[in-house]
């Protein structure tokens, strides 16, 4: 595969035996080694809320349940080093 120097600070598309699907991002870096793709990585956290739920018929006082949600919080940019082992291919979209 062809080293595209030419595309550094530029998008690109890969896709790897990695992590399987296909990556986004912007070219960081390339060597004899492989590139370094930089993108962003959504970061799902989560969080327990108590909500009191009441039965008068079997429990006059109510009970408190536990439910935990996931939150979706703003991407991180993240790079990550993709070894020209692992690369099935990379192109540059037209923009």
């Amino acid at each position: 595969m062809a080293k595209p120097d030419d595309w550094i600070d530029q998008t690109v598309i890969i896709g790897t035996d990695m992590y399987g699907g296909d990556t986004v991002g912007t070219l960081e870096e390339v060597s004899d080694r492989g590139v370094v793709v930089r993108h962003g990585i959504v970061e799902v956290e989560s969080e327990v809320a108590e909500i009191e739920v009441a039965d008068f018929e079997a429990d006059p006082e109510g009970e408190v349940v536990e439910i935990e949600s996931e939150i979706e919080s703003e991407p991180m940019l993240q790079s990550i080093f993709y070894p020209w082992a692992k690369i099935n291919w990379m192109y540059r979209p037209e923009e």
